[in-house]
């Protein structure tokens, strides 16, 4: 069959019971990859729904029978089982905290593909060994990352429906257009002379001006940040946000200017609006006292999707500070990982690799329509956070060599599905779930079905692998989903949660 077959409506599709068939159908953690079978995988864009199933022959869709997990409950404890051909070794019982946790960054980064036809975007823009490089410098380096002294300045690049980026390729700032006729800025560049050269062009090459500008949030209270928010201002009466424990550099602004504070005390998420474009915010210090995080609302082809940003860069050398931007990194995951953030974004844009995006779409416009580069999904782009909070650690453990700190160890789900049970009418869900050593025994897997509601949850087996069947099935099977929580090794290390779903059609 090819992927123009369809099944007959009423009738359970056949799926053919081949290692080709049931790796054609594997996931890879929050997506995967899959091609032509009797049952195709379709990509699942974030935040939209899954596709409708055909109607079954009575009208209803329905699982005729409870599903049946293979192994019901865990035997024991969340175990690693190590794995003599994964990419990476554990670290050596020998590494000290600082090396240990630098090691688990380059084993949380990865190796090698990741395919995520689940986001639209390429995973050939994730790219592992530059996000280790620069999540990790300033734990590996005394001195600044050399990037900071390409001055080129990167014309107005559209990113998204909404979304422009603009500024020096060094530190740069983007514009967002609300939905409502205003516009908002993240960062404002370094002094007035590049708000008149680069801003305000850029502004206008959004097809706005800074008159409808609405907002504009430094990442924090630094000049390379803030200081063309003075000028746009004073000419335009915009608000200027930051963290009220970097208020201050507003009466130091060339010119000054007045400071909206959000409360840098307050470290839960919170809601914003600016100007119709709601956003949430993060405090986040440690960089600076005063330094905002947060997730930002993106659009592209009438879909709605979310980048999470880090509003600071380079770590802190006190130790008081260093735990402060741990922990900012810690929440920062949290809150990416519940709003299941599609990408991120950085306005020193070599950080995170906001820089290749942009000039891969400087060079082929299209690339923003058919394949964005900034839409990973969100599995790579908590990969690329649990790097910046190993990173973290490591800064922590070399300013303090008696700290011990949990290590947080990213973790793929992948999915396959096979026909089973009387006369193939069933259906077998199979997960497996790894971290980069090896396999994980004892992890709680859920599986869910849809539409048909059933829901069954097993654990894995010491080859990492959880199974649940489900005997029969009326209807068609419109998507399934495999899930493993966050869960602790018996060594206090955090296994980090990961997803599989396949489309079907």
């Amino acid at each position: 069959m090819t992927h123009s077959d369809r099944t007959a409506p009423g009738r359970i599709p056949h799926f053919p019971l081949l290692a080709a068939s049931a790796a054609a159908l594997t996931l890879l953690g929050c997506g995967g990859g899959g091609n032509g079978t009797s049952f195709v995988p379709v990509p699942a864009a974030t935040n939209a729904p899954a596709p409708a199933p055909a109607p079954s022959s009575g009208g209803t869709t329905t699982v005729d029978t409870t599903p049946q997990p293979t192994i019901a409950k865990p035997a024991g404890p969340l175990a690693l089982v190590p794995d003599s051909s994964a990419a990476f070794s554990p670290p050596d019982a020998s590494a000290t905290q600082y090396q240990k946790h630098l090691s688990i960054a380059t084993a949380n980064a990865g190796a090698g593909t990741f395919a995520t036809p689940a986001a639209p975007g390429s995973a050939a823009y994730y790219n592992a060994a530059a996000l280790r490089r620069q999540w990790c410098y300033t734990a590996e380096n005394a001195s600044s990352p050399p990037e900071l002294q390409d001055r080129a300045v990167l014309p107005p690049i559209q990113m998204f429906d909404n979304v422009w980026a603009f500024g020096p390729r060094w530190v740069l700032q983007y514009g967002f257009l609300t939905g409502t006729g205003k516009s908002f800025l993240l960062d404002a560049l370094n002094n007035t002379a590049e708000a008149q050269a680069i801003t305000e062009p850029g502004l206008v090459a959004m097809g706005t001006t800074g008159a409808q500008l609405a907002a504009i949030m430094p990442t924090h209270g630094h000049g390379d940040h803030y200081g063309g928010a003075g000028y746009l201002q004073q000419k335009y009466g915009t608000p200027v946000y930051l963290g009220s424990a970097d208020a201050a550099v507003g009466a130091r602004g060339v010119p000054p200017f007045t400071v909206t504070q959000f409360d840098s005390a307050n470290l839960q998420p919170v809601d914003v609006d600016f100007g119709g474009l709601k956003a949430t915010v993060l405090s986040t210090p440690g960089h600076t006292a005063g330094t905002m995080s947060g997730v930002l609302p993106v659009k592209l082809a009438g879909k709605d999707y979310k980048l999470v940003f880090w509003g600071g860069t380079g770590m802190p050398n006190t130790l008081a500070l260093a735990q402060q931007y741990l922990d900012g990194a810690e929440r920062l995951y949290r809150l990416a990982a519940a709003q299941k953030v599609d990408g991120t974004l950085h306005t020193h844009p070599f950080v995170d690799g906001s820089l290749s995006k942009l000039d891969a779409l400087l060079a082929t416009p299209a690339l923003r329509s058919n394949s964005n580069p900034f839409l990973v999904g969100t599995s790579l782009a908590l990969r690329s956070l649990s790097i910046l909070r190993e990173c973290s650690a490591a800064k922590v453990a070399q300013l303090d060599a008696t700290a011990v700190i949990p290590a947080w160890h990213t973790t793929t789900t992948d999915l396959s599905v096979t026909a089973a049970g009387q006369d193939q009418k069933g259906l077998r869900l199979t997960a497996t779930v790894r971290n980069p050593y090896g396999a994980l025994r004892d992890a709680v897997v859920k599986f869910s079905v849809a539409p048909q509601g059933a829901t069954c949850t097993a654990a894995t087996d010491a080859k990492g692998q959880a199974s649940c069947l489900l005997p029969a099935v009326s209807g068609v099977v419109a998507s399934v989903n495999a899930s493993f929580d966050d869960a602790a090794l018996a060594d206090g290390s955090l296994q980090l949660g990961s997803t599989a779903a396949l489309a079907l059609r």
